[in-house]
């Protein structure tokens, strides 16, 4: 009997451990079907792996923090280069540490503008980033938050229309960062999902008024 037990409490931890490494190797498995699928997709519409860009790096590294790049891929989308970066970060508590996946997505502008960020208000944001930008719209005021040196732009470039427009896309947060416009979503990228934030970015990189291109546009660097 107690040859016994001493194998089962022996057997135990194995079976533990075993059941780790399953996991592990099924996980892994998983994701590099799904890059697969998902290479399949991208190429299906035209877009080609690059390598990560330091720009957008930085812009994901300014809205999370610093982290490491997945996979990248460039493409046009109506007319407008695209780039599209897989990231992820680590976040701890001091005992345990997460590793968090979130997707970037950029489109060139016309020409370069100052920054202007739309992200999603909430009461920690309130209470520690302060102030922003409050609008005519009330709705809008109370689901995003703006964000911008310079209150003048960011106004013409939130003009009444445009306003609508993002609560119609409540899901989508952008900014403009020199001459592309991005936007950001948690998770490692579909690009179903891809399709359609771009289709909603481009509805608001047509709504920014054609004055506010000439008169605080600079010229894009080749």
């Amino acid at each position: 009997m107690f040859a016994f037990l001493t194998a089962l409490t022996l057997l135990v931890p194995l079976v533990g451990l075993a059941g780790v490494i399953w996991l592990v190797v099924w996980s892994r498995r998983r994701r590099r079907a799904m890059l697969r699928r998902r290479a399949a997709e991208v190429a299906s519409v035209g877009w080609y792996p690059v390598p990560p860009h330091p720009w957008l790096l930085q812009i994901a590294a300014n809205l999370y923090r610093e982290g490491e790049p997945g996979e990248a891929y460039a493409g046009v989308y109506q007319g407008r280069g695209l780039c599209v970066l897989d990231y992820t970060y680590v976040t701890s508590n001091g005992k345990t540490q997460q590793t968090h996946t979130v997707n970037l997505i950029a489109l060139t502008l016309p020409v370069a503008l100052p920054p202007l960020t739309i992200r999603h208000e909430s009461g920690l944001r309130r209470m520690f980033q302060g102030r922003d930008l409050e609008l005519e719209n009330q709705q809008f005021n109370d689901q995003f938050r703006v964000e911008s040196p310079d209150d003048r732009y960011a106004s013409a470039v939130m003009h009444p229309r445009m306003m609508e427009c993002v609560l119609f896309n409540p899901g989508l947060e952008w900014q403009i960062a020199g001459s592309a416009f991005v936007s950001w979503s948690t998770g490692a990228f579909a690009v179903p999902d891809v399709l359609a934030r771009l289709d909603a970015m481009t509805h608001v990189i047509d709504l920014i008024p054609p004055f506010v291109l000439r008169d605080y546009g600079q010229p894009t660097v080749s």
